[in-house]
């Protein structure tokens, strides 16, 4: 084999591994966000705005905005990456991110914007503590720990599509009709 051939299916290789692992998607300006524009006919813009809150609470976030007016909820939350160790799982650091939900009748947009992984180390007591470094999501490069890097950007992945498809069960739950009493007499 000439070494042209090897060059050329080495640089295959190389492209191939890069593609494989999946790139996370980016906006206008570079950074990492997820964005979705959900349907929801028949459905009006007030009781969507009070299902997004309700799940908002019920998650967890710290809600920064609620404009009920303008239909709008700004919420921050984060979720923990974990460094698989040889016989548990240890916190290696958290993804903070940032929720915006807006509302109009018979429709809604979730975007999950403003990612950052900030790291966690292990205090004296073996309780992870957060150290104040911090590293945007869009980096690609992890030196010493690109594998664990690209695994929390994968886990990044999983869990805002899983948010996703829990927000969208949550706001396109249809109210059920007021219940009627039961007749309990003889003559139904």
């Amino acid at each position: 084999m000439s070494s042209f051939a090897l060059f050329l299916l080495a640089g295959l290789l190389l492209v191939a591994s890069v593609a494989g692992a999946q790139a996370l998607p980016l906006d206008e300006q570079g950074r990492v966000g997820f964005a979705e524009v959900v349907r929801a006919d028949s459905l009006r813009a007030g009781l969507l705005y009070s299902h997004a809150r309700a799940w908002l609470q019920r998650r967890g976030y710290e809600v920064a905005e609620a404009d009920s007016a303008a239909g709008r909820l700004v919420a921050a939350h984060a979720f923990g990456v974990y460094d698989h160790g040889y016989v548990t799982k240890r916190l290696h650091g958290k993804v903070r991110y940032r929720l915006l939900v807006e509302v109009k009748n018979g429709r809604y947009r979730a975007q999950f914007t403003d990612f950052s992984f900030a790291y966690y180390q292990d205090d004296r007591s073996a309780r992870p503590q957060p150290t104040g470094k911090t590293k945007p999501l869009e980096d690609t490069a992890a030196p010493g720990w690109q594998k664990l890097w690209e695994a929390h950007r994968r886990d990044t992945r999983l869990t805002v599509a899983s948010l996703a498809e829990e927000l969208k069960t949550a706001m396109l739950a249809v109210p059920l009709p007021p219940s009627q009493p039961v007749s309990r007499s003889a003559d139904w």
